[in-house]
């Protein structure tokens, strides 16, 4: 008759054997381990608040079910391909559109993604300050260098939660955006760190990089933001951040959403493309 200790063996073994089963049935119909597909965020904890306060950026899991998916990448690859028709503006450059596309603001007023801001803003008064596709064409896709998204904003206070979707899976191959957190950096977190001017202000463009010899110090500690489509990231204004060129065969397409909650005002005349009569929708 088996011992106990032999019962307790062959016991473990059947569970780490039914375990590694589940996480290979789970790989192979594209979810990850512990994460159903369609299980998305609710809200986010006091710990996770706290978190991305601390570190200027949180990942949120998935945001969007593969049903939502479906319909927000058809929705967006529908008005890149209207945007970009004749070759004069790039899909990395579509900013804005929000302002004459009732099915873009739908999406960008989304409750889900309201309540997860409105808890890493503290407030539940919400504006949208601007929106972006950034499609990265496979084997084409620019780099975007590294940069402060608060250069460019002229609000006061400058307190902006950034939502970044992964409309297609990002990796580091198809151009994933990499980023620095606060504890890397901790200077970044109020401060803008040295940049040189690239070009004359170019509206989308980003033309405010910063300069080499104060990010190279750091780069050994930057994270590659690897998602499933549907996943999504929210980052804090002061975050720096870049992302290489894709020369992969696969498109990387994010859905950006910059927040603010209702009480920052924009500045005027510290930047053309936010000149007088620029709107920042209320939401919530």
């Amino acid at each position: 008759m088996p011992s106990s200790l032999a019962l307790s063996k062959q016991f473990s073994a059947l569970v780490g054997a039914l375990l590694l089963a589940i996480i290979l049935w789970q790989v192979r119909n594209g979810s990850r381990p512990g994460c159903a597909r369609n299980d998305v965020l609710t809200k986010f904890t006091p710990e996770q608040v706290q978190s991305y306060k601390h570190a200027g950026i949180i990942r949120t899991g998935v945001l969007f079910n593969e049903e939502e998916m479906i319909k927000i990448r058809a929705g967006l690859d529908e008005r890149i391909a209207v945007a970009t028709r004749g070759g004069k503006v790039r899909s990395e450059d579509l900013l804005n559109l929000h302002f004459n596309d009732s099915w873009l603001l739908e999406l960008a007023s989304h409750p889900r993604v309201l309540d997860a801001v409105s808890q890493l803003l503290g407030s539940n008064e919400i504006r949208i300050f601007t929106t972006r596709i950034l499609s990265k064409p496979a084997r084409s896709g620019y780099a975007v260098p590294w940069h402060q998204d608060s250069n460019y904003w002229p609000l006061d206070p400058l307190h902006v939660s950034s939502l970044w979707l992964a409309v297609d899976d990002v990796d580091a191959e198809n151009g994933g955006m990499q980023t620095l957190n606060f504890s890397a950096v901790p200077q970044a977190r109020t401060e803008n760190l040295p940049v040189e001017q690239t070009s004359a202000e170019g509206g989308a463009h980003f033309d405010l990089n910063i300069r080499r010899d104060a990010i190279a110090p750091y780069e050994d500690k930057a994270e590659t933001l690897a998602m499933q489509q549907g996943e999504a990231s929210f980052h804090d204004a002061w975050l720096p951040h870049t992302s290489p060129p894709n020369l992969s065969d696969r498109r990387r397409c994010a859905w950006i959403v910059r927040y603010t909650p209702a009480s920052t005002k924009l500045v005027p005349g510290k930047r053309m493309l936010f000149g007088d009569g620029y709107e920042m929708i209320r939401v919530r």
